[in-house]
């Protein structure tokens, strides 16, 4: 997940540096898109480990060591979710650190900014994941689930190419996706210099996103849930 993200960058540095040099940005590298772009793509795939800190123990049989302890349901997530969440977190940084050390990504806005903003998109993901997990009587089915929604949520948002080449009924859309609200955030800071307090009205809805699928994985996750394996 911090791997792929690096080996593919170079191949569409040229293709991003010219779209954005068309847009007006003439000291564009490419890097500016393609770097944090990636990296919230293969995030959305690492939402994977999530749900994996499930399914594993109720594959392993141990899940009913929690049914039977007196871990509420809060401790569980809040347990499992912090760990997820570091894991999202260093992985996103890393993408973007090892980016601007190798492909010259260099943001013209605030680190502060830029820190706060991936920051909050992990917790986004963490939170994606634990609705997928709520709502998934099998680990297939949730894998399943969350690439499908992940891979359309990544595309659609810009994580792929900037929004403002898609065709109108596509930018429509694309709000609906915290990836969009992330990409904004991400470009501003990288390309127009962007500060903590530019920023805010996406970090906003971004926690919106996460605060609406922690609601809907908190209301229908319970300890004593059964779950299986499609095979």
């Amino acid at each position: 997940m911090i791997v792929m993200p690096l080996v593919l960058t170079p191949f569409l540095i040229p293709a991003a540096k010219a779209q954005l040099q068309a847009q007006g940005y003439a000291q564009a590298s490419g890097a500016e898109q393609v770097v944090p772009g990636f990296g919230i793509l293969f995030a959305f795939l690492a939402v994977q480990q999530v749900i994996s800190m499930f399914f594993d123990e109720y594959a392993w049989g141990t899940w009913d060591r929690l049914r039977v302890s007196a871990a509420s349901t809060a401790d569980v997530l809040t347990g499992k979710t912090s760990v997820a969440y570091l894991i999202q977190l260093v992985q996103l940084l890393a993408v973007v650190g090892l980016g601007a050390l190798f492909f010259g990504y260099r943001p013209t806005g605030s680190p502060l900014a830029l820190i706060l903003v991936i920051s909050v998109f992990s917790v986004v993901l963490c939170a994606f994941g634990i609705m997928i997990v709520s709502l998934s009587p099998t680990r297939d089915l949730a894998m399943s689930l969350s690439n499908l929604l992940g891979m359309l949520m990544a595309g659609v948002g810009g994580a792929l190419g900037s929004t403002d080449s898609f065709p109108d009924w596509a930018h429509t859309v694309a709000h609906a996706s915290p990836a969009y609200w992330a990409m904004q955030a991400v470009e501003r800071i990288s390309l127009d210099g962007a500060t903590v307090t530019t920023v805010l009205p996406q970090i906003g809805i971004m926690v919106s996103f996460a605060a609406a699928f922690a609601l809907i994985g908190a209301t229908r996750f319970h300890v004593d849930q059964e779950k299986g394996s499609d095979t």
